[in-house]
């Protein structure tokens, strides 16, 4: 495989996100300092493999939740001991004809349980990506690596324009369920969706810092959020951008 071939999506710099539209076969994801991920066919093909059309939920947070149970099906299994992440991105590694590391190909961490927030959302995105072309979701989803508490991070964005806030614009992190406690004090886990107001959006796009509401909240307001805040973005850059 050669590397100067391959197009690369880098990981964002200073705290400005990177933003991907659109997902070539083959492509690199940068995936901080110990690989790059390889998005590899047939990843892209056996992950698509598991949607089927007529099993599709029509409600979104019910499509969301499907969606997550296929990516982990594809990326953990009960059946294999669990090992160190870096040690399997290394196991599996792609080497170019010098010997050196282009990355790890996504179809060799199936089943290995080390799939974190970038191999899910990558999934996530590839997923929606595909429904929505097909005309089976509303809303475009984008791709965007930036930072959660100001650690490396990557999540979904959704957006249905002709929407208004709550809904217009939202924010999905499969990484990261949201925990919700009812008024009986009952918590569940749910999937993380959270809404962005126009100007929240705008933020995190640039990748200034925003702490966005869950949907679930804004929906059903008497319940709570439990999860512990959750800012999206850089603290540093300037809010005025």
């Amino acid at each position: 495989m050669d590397i100067g071939n391959l197009n690369r999506i880098r990981r964002h710099i200073d705290g400005r996100p990177t933003i991907v539209e659109s997902i070539e076969e083959e492509c690199l994801f940068d995936n901080g300092f110990f690989s790059n991920i390889i998005i590899d066919q047939k990843f892209i093909e056996e992950l698509l493999s598991t949607i089927k059309e007529d099993e599709l939920p029509k409600n979104l947070i019910s499509l969301l939740t499907y969606i997550n149970a296929k990516i982990i099906n594809y990326f953990y299994s009960s059946s294999i001991e669990n090992k160190d992440r870096i040690k399997v991105y290394f196991d599996f590694a792609v080497k170019d004809d010098e010997g050196e590391v282009i990355g790890t190909r996504l179809s060799s961490l199936k089943g290995k349980n080390v799939a974190m927030c970038s191999e899910k959302s990558i999934a996530t995105f590839i997923i929606l990506s595909y429904l929505f072309k097909k005309g089976k979701l509303s809303r475009k989803p984008s791709l965007v690596g930036s930072v959660l508490n100001n650690e490396n991070h990557v999540f979904v964005i959704m957006d249905r324009e002709q929407d208004e806030y709550p809904t217009r614009h939202l924010l999905y992190d499969p990484e990261n369920f949201t925990q919700i406690e009812d008024t009986n004090g009952i918590r569940s886990n749910l999937v993380g969706v959270y809404s962005l107001t126009d100007e929240q959006h705008h933020n995190i796009l640039n990748g200034v810092e925003c702490n966005p509401t869950s949907l679930f909240v804004l929906l059903q307001p008497e319940w709570t959020d439990v999860s512990g805040k959750r800012i999206y973005g850089s603290i540093t850059l300037d809010k005025s951008i």
